[in-house]
């Protein structure tokens, strides 16, 4: 055992220092996995419940830290920091402060220095970002409360899979008979931070277009007498236009127009920009752009079950020209086996909020199978999370 902990230490070394592991994005989501898998073989069973049972108090510590602006201030720092230092810099009573610290310095979200002397590591940069900042928000206020209830749920539908979106666990955590989107737009702070949220959450996963061939599938096509309104890529429930404009930086001098549609609410929030058309628009409505080359979701389906999905996708093919437009999905294909945490986790999160899911390949194919559309192909590449999935008029 010695040997194991000295070969350990040695990786564990090797990893810290920067630079010294060079990694490409599925090599490093590997090896991660792996190392956790180590960790779970290594625990004994108590400790192994310990560490579980007790995770949402990490992530309490985490948006206290947050909120406060603590992991900023040690961030900003060009030293470490006593508890009192901070204590000064964040206004929070240094007794309270001190219990904060040692328990993300527990969970290594900050580092232990000297005694009562702190400084930052991975962890609280990573929280000092937009993407955490956002997440550590919106999970914190609207996203994990309904986690709790799953249970709750299940129990109370008799172990049936949830498919009424009018009866979730959401509604139960919040008391209401409203769905999350409409709690969500009617208070400005959370639709901020949830805006926020959904235009950073791909940080550090591959764009679309690192996998999808734009260019051959999409542009070499445009023809503009078959498209009468000149449109080339519609961006729908597209938030604040990330995707179309990751579209518009990478493939310069596209031809046609670029839209993006979404909710009044949610485009309220969306700066103008020069080659972005901005529509409101419901997808549960009949779509107003016909005839144009691409109509993108990205993220849209896991939040509806099948029976409304299939509405979207209905009023969405009504607009499509036969031989000509093409659907593109962007989602997570969920695999029969090996799934990564981070989709089974996706799947669950779409339980609770929604009564929706991650779908399989089969459950892509019969959902698009009933709505009159046919899968060309489903495109991935290694330490992706979403695919890409290419359909067209069946």
């Amino acid at each position: 055992m010695s040997d194991l902990i000295a070969q350990l230490q040695s990786i564990s070394t090797q990893v810290a220092q920067d630079g010294a592991v060079e990694l490409d994005s599925a090599t490093h989501k590997e090896a991660a996995a792996l190392a956790r898998t180590i960790m779970v073989d290594l625990e004994d069973p108590g400790d192994l419940i310990d560490r579980i049972i007790y995770q949402p108090a990490e992530n309490a510590l985490i948006r206290v830290a947050v909120d406060t602006g603590l992991f900023l201030a040690l961030t900003e720092s060009s030293s470490p920091l006593t508890a009192e230092d901070l204590a000064s810099k964040i206004n929070v009573e240094v007794t309270l402060l001190e219990r904060i610290l040692r328990g993300l310095a527990a969970m290594h979200a900050v580092k232990e220095t000297g005694l009562d002397e702190y400084s930052p590591t991975k962890v609280s940069k990573a929280f000092t970002s937009a993407k955490g900042v956002s997440m550590a928000c919106v999970f914190g206020d609207i996203l994990h409360p309904p986690w709790n209830k799953i249970p709750q749920l299940l129990k109370a539908t008799n172990y049936r899979n949830p498919t009424n979106p009018d009866r979730t666990a959401f509604n139960i955590a919040f008391n209401t008979k409203d769905h999350m989107w409409d709690v969500i737009g009617s208070d400005p702070e959370l639709l901020r931070n949830f805006g926020i949220f959904m235009a950073t959450q791909a940080v550090g996963r591959p764009n679309f277009l690192d996998f999808f061939p734009a260019k051959e599938q999409l542009i070499d096509g445009y023809e503009s007498e078959l498209n009468t309104g000149g449109v080339m890529f519609v961006d729908i429930g597209g938030a604040r236009g990330e995707e179309a404009l990751e579209f518009k930086r990478r493939l310069p001098g596209h031809p046609g127009r670029l839209i993006l549609q979404d909710r009044a609410d949610t485009l309220k929030q969306v700066p103008v920009t020069e080659g972005l058309e901005m529509m409101a628009h419901d997808f549960f409505t009949p779509q107003p752009i016909c005839g144009a080359r691409v109509y993108y979701f990205r993220r849209i389906f896991h939040d509806w079950n099948d029976a409304l999905s299939l509405k979207i996708l209905q009023k969405t093919a009504a607009a499509m020209a036969p031989g000509y437009s093409k659907m593109l999905i962007n989602d997570i294909v969920m695999p029969r086996r090996g799934a990564s945490s981070f989709a089974t986790t996706q799947d669950l999160l779409m339980m609770s909020m929604f009564s929706s899911l991650e779908r399989t390949e089969q459950l892509w194919r019969d959902l698009l199978h009933a709505a009159g559309l046919k899968i060309l192909r489903i495109w991935s590449t290694q330490g992706a999370v979403e695919s890409i999935i290419e359909a067209v008029l069946a």
